[in-house]
């Protein structure tokens, strides 16, 4: 059974299958667990045709014919490519994250269990309320031989308190940095406008760029060759979404495998079929299905919880004369979707319902805190005291290949708000677009797929924040709320922070700025070959990888 913890499984012979019809009838047999899957709810599903155009199309471009495999090459099958390259600061997290976690390295790095370790930072301290002192690893290098000092780091800061950074995603996550300053050639220290308990971990998702290669290439010649102290050095970003790089032999995580190969594929019966021709040898993002599919094969599954809640978002900003804008609907609705459903059908078990916007591994999750009881009556009562009438339609965006479950997930939500009487009429758009919305706020929407984001720093304030009025241009803004986030941000005692967290926790769940659906777990199916695979902060540890033959 599926355990939301990292797990690796073995394999059997029995899955090294050579032949081409073989490994056709693995995606077909995908494809029909798809449709097994979907049939109980009538909802939008793979046709048998469908599934077999995807072998066609697959075999004939990701794909390929099985061949012999380089062991001096670990290909990756992602969904995504970053949307700005090789700019670190335009996101955070997944997809940018797989490939950007072999290039970059931030100061401290979260662990598995969401504590944080050294990066390029071997210890640090506070120095006063507003002060930390960090204290640098020596005898870094960038991958185009420019040493890593702490000149280096006050640059990237520096650069990202500036008019540019300031209005990139990860530039936001350090809005009340003032400045960094060097205190010698391996101490900085980073100024904070106003007591920070947690600053350390906001400096998480802070990639240190070569300060030389950033001036004199400029933002936009930076995106096409980045230069970062990770594993791996950019050879090319390719053409049909392959991203090709070499061994950075400098680094101080020292890789074991020489070339690095990403190949992009939104289609996820695409990163099946990769993954089975050999092709590849790690699929990530898979679908539960496919990951329960390939599991009982014979195929090491690896799972792993993450600080992702994924929802629903209600843009209450955005459409203020919404029926969304008062708080009963948005109630009602979070009634209205069955969960447990969603979970034990559609996600194979291998996600929790989510009861709030942080997850057991991120600090401040409330334990005591129950998800929304699937009561369809209840909402039906709840949005007559609103004054919604039945046939009332509200609209959403969602990024179809961004999510687990994919159109199956969202007809069973669509279906669950018909029952009470409400019609949500959906639109898939590309992650790029999205992420422009989400940063500006430009949905013209009801509701947006989201998530309540705890990584890079494992903190409950981090996803609050952006669901409340503390985000740029809010999509939900609860001013009552706002004064618990200053009494975290100045609160250094860990219990008491904690507590103040927990409270936080309830007045969202209460007001419920989103229909919160399910934690997150990170799935990654690998090949037969690879060893010392783990995932850490969503992202496969590139340098601990090797290759074990064919």
């Amino acid at each position: 059974m599926p355990r939301n913890q990292q797990e690796s499984t073995g394999f059997t012979s029995a899955r090294r299958r050579n032949s081409r019809a073989a490994e056709n009838e693995t995606v077909i047999s995908v494809a029909l667990a798809r449709l097994r899957i979907g049939a109980p709810f009538g909802q939008a599903r793979l046709k048998l045709g469908q599934a077999l155009l995807a072998v066609v199309v697959c075999a004939t471009s990701l794909a390929g014919s099985p061949a012999a495999q380089p062991t001096q090459e670990l290909r990756v099958a992602t969904w995504a490519a970053p949307p700005m390259l090789g700019n670190p600061f335009g996101t955070s997290g997944p997809p940018a994250s797989v490939v950007w976690g072999a290039l970059f390295d931030p100061l401290v790095s979260p662990t598995e269990t969401g504590d944080l370790e050294p990066a390029l930072a071997e210890r640090w301290e506070l120095v006063s309320p507003t002060r930390w002192r960090f204290h640098l690893r020596r005898g870094v290098v960038f991958s185009n031989g420019e040493a890593f000092d702490a000149a280096a780091v006050a640059a990237t800061i520096n650069w990202l308190l500036g008019p540019e950074g300031r209005s990139t995603m990860v530039g936001a996550e350090i809005a009340n940095v003032e400045g960094a300053d060097v205190v010698d050639a391996f101490t900085v220290d980073i100024r904070t406008s106003a007591p920070d308990a947690i600053l350390p971990k906001r400096l998480t998702p802070v990639s240190i760029v070569a300060p030389r290669a950033w001036a004199e290439l400029g933002v936009d010649g930076f995106t096409q060759r980045p230069v970062g102290t990770g594993p791996y050095t950019l050879k090319t970003w390719g053409d049909g979404g392959k991203i090709e790089m070499t061994a950075a032999p400098e680094s101080w995580r020292k890789p074991r495998i020489e070339r690095l190969t990403f190949f992009v594929a939104a289609d996820n019966t695409a990163r099946v079929q990769s993954l089975v021709s050999r092709r590849v040898d790690i699929a990530m993002g898979l679908s539960p299905e496919s990951v329960t599919d390939l599991q009982a094969q014979g195929y090491p599954v690896f799972s792993a919880p993450t600080a992702q809640v994924f929802v629903l978002a209600f843009n209450v900003v955005g459409k203020p004369q919404s029926v969304i804008a008062d708080q009963r609907v948005r109630q009602a609705l979070n009634h209205a979707v069955d969960k447990k459903r969603i979970s034990d059908v559609l996600m194979g078990g291998w996600m929790r319902p989510a009861s709030q916007g942080a997850t057991p591994m991120t600090f401040g999750y409330d334990p005591g805190l129950a998800p929304y009881a699937f009561d369809p009556e209840k909402a039906r009562d709840l949005l007559a005291q609103a004054g919604v009438k039945p046939g009332t339609r509200l609209s959403a965006e969602v990024v179809v290949n961004g999510m687990p479950g994919g159109s199956e997930f969202l007809g069973l939500v669509q279906q669950d708000l018909a029952n009470v009487g409400v019609v949500l009429d959906v639109r898939s758009v590309p992650f790029a677009d999205w992420l422009r919305k989400y940063t500006i706020n430009a949905f013209d929407v009801d509701l947006f797929a989201a998530s309540w984001q705890g990584a890079p720093y494992y903190d409950a304030v981090r996803p609050a924040t952006y669901f409340s009025c503390a985000k740029p241009q809010p999509f939900f803004c609860d001013r009552e709320i706002m004064p618990l986030f200053d009494a975290a941000a100045a609160e250094f005692d860990i219990d008491a922070r904690q507590a103040i967290l927990r409270r936080m926790a309830r007045r969202l769940h209460e007001t419920a700025p989103s229909i919160f659906l399910y934690e997150v777990t990170d799935l990654a199916v690998t090949s037969h070959r690879v060893g010392d695979f783990r995932l850490r902060t969503r992202v496969p540890v590139y340098e601990n990888i090797v290759l074990n033959g064919q």
